[in-house]
């Protein structure tokens, strides 16, 4: 090896071996931390992941609907394909005799027969009766051939059904594993706060959700001592104020339900009676006002007629966010009863707490 060889080896080494000590002196710095999150942030980005979560929600009830739906129409198509399959074999036999019978008469033709017979008139009179045998045996095939096409289409029409159930229930999951991941990610958000700005949001919370009780239980305490109040009465100190009625009639009947269920838990999908989502909720109580309404907050908003809201009474649903992703009940003097969102009860919030999209009277 030459004394340039080796100088140029030498070189390399110390070349390498520099790369490699700058890449291990910079791997050990850390990388630059996230910006620690205020509690209006974290209240902020909770907030939207928890909306997100809610439109998820119906989004599942819906589809749950449809898998509900599915399953009892599968369950009676398939009692026809039973039923039909059974048919189908019992005429199975009789075209089995009929076509027997055509075989045995093609022995020897109508014309040999009259040749060979002496009573030609007897003969005649009895080919009247055989022309119509081979009408009947003609029709019965005809009828096979019709129920078994029948028994196909209800096949097919099954396993469509089927397919599209099990597509369904697929997109169920999918939903379910959207929803939970929003929860987790919400929940992230607030583990990033310190223990004491956690204790405040959460005292933040409780003290707004004590105010907003005070004042649904505040209307319904003025609307039993008056029992006459409408909307027209709290116009007169603010154009824009909704009624502080408890309402009347349905509309009460209902509010009377939803207030019922304070304090039970918020589940997406579920109608009660243990626990529900916000449609489940409101669909629940108007229900026993004896008012069949949509499943979703989305399909919600067809029933009944359009109220402004200044014209909200008791028990009038109450739509929030552009894509109608929440419903409540008013519950009067400007506050709503909903299941507003997982880990949270059943219980009142102001209607400026949301983005306010409209409100329908049902009934």
């Amino acid at each position: 090896m030459t004394s340039r060889t080796r100088t140029f080896l030498r070189n390399a080494a110390l070349g390498v071996s520099a790369v490699a000590l700058t890449a291990t002196i910079f791997s050990g710095v850390p990388a630059a931390a996230d910006p620690p999150l205020t509690i209006d942030e974290a209240k902020t980005q909770v907030t939207q992941l928890e909306t997100e979560a809610a439109a998820i929600d119906q989004e599942y009830a819906g589809i749950q609907q449809k898998v509900a739906a599915g399953k009892k129409a599968l369950k009676t198509k398939q009692a026809d394909v039973a039923a039909q399959t059974a048919k189908v074999a019992r005429m199975r036999n009789q075209v089995g005799q009929v076509a027997l019978a055509q075989f045995q008469n093609r022995t020897i033709d109508t014309t040999a027969q009259l040749f060979f017979t002496s009573d030609t008139a007897g003969f005649l009179s009895q080919i009247s009766t055989v022309e119509k045998v081979s009408e009947n045996q003609n029709t019965v095939l005809q009828d096979f051939q019709r129920e078994q096409a029948n028994l196909a289409g209800l096949q097919r029409s099954a396993e469509t059904d089927l397919s599209d159930l099990k597509k369904h229930e697929q997109k169920l999951k999918d939903l379910r594993a959207a929803s939970d991941q929003k929860v987790l990610q919400a929940k992230a958000v607030l583990s990033k706060l310190t223990d004491q700005e956690r204790r405040r949001l959460a005292a933040e919370e409780a003290a707004r959700a004590a105010a907003d009780r005070k004042a649904a239980e505040s209307a319904q305490s003025a609307g039993s001592r008056s029992g006459t109040a409408t909307s027209r009465s709290s116009d007169r100190t603010s154009k824009d104020a909704p009624s502080t009625s408890t309402g009347s009639g349905k509309g009460a009947t209902a509010l009377a339900f939803a207030r019922r269920q304070l304090g039970k838990p918020y589940r997406y999908g579920s109608a009660g009676p243990d626990a529900y989502d916000c449609s489940g909720l409101t669909g629940a109580a108007w229900a026993a006002a004896g008012v069949s309404l949509a499943r979703t907050s989305q399909a919600q908003f067809g029933n009944g007629r359009p109220v402004s809201r200044s014209e909200l009474q008791p028990g009038d649903l109450v739509f929030f966010y552009s894509g109608l992703s929440h419903v409540a009940l008013y519950a009067g003097n400007g506050q709503v009863i909903h299941a507003s969102r997982p880990g949270k009860p059943i219980g009142y919030a102001s209607v400026d707490s949301m983005p306010f999209a409209g409100a329908r009277r049902p009934g």
